[in-house]
């Protein structure tokens, strides 16, 4: 399960880097439709950090082991599959 959640994390971090390096600012509205909007612009150091972390994450995703483990693995291999 943690696998799925670093390469979910790593490739939302890509996606947004990549959204903040395409626009200059975004207006917020209010939910409720009252109130003034907000407008967001993003420093110039966002979107790279965002994709490089991203990619670190996803790289990180790569080196994690798969579930099972030693023991399940262990056990398996101690019974006999067939018997005869």
């Amino acid at each position: 399960m943690w696998k799925s959640v670093f390469l979910a994390a790593g490739i939302f971090a890509c996606v947004a880097g990549v959204e903040l390096l395409l626009i200059d600012s975004a207006v917020v509205l209010p939910v409720d439709g009252r109130g003034d909007p907000a407008v967001f612009t993003a420093p110039d150091w966002a979107p790279w950090s965002l994709i490089s972390a991203g990619a670190v994450t996803i790289l990180h995703f790569c080196t994690l082991p798969t579930g099972g483990g030693k023991a399940a693995v262990g056990s398996l291999a101690a019974e006999p599959r067939f018997r005869s």
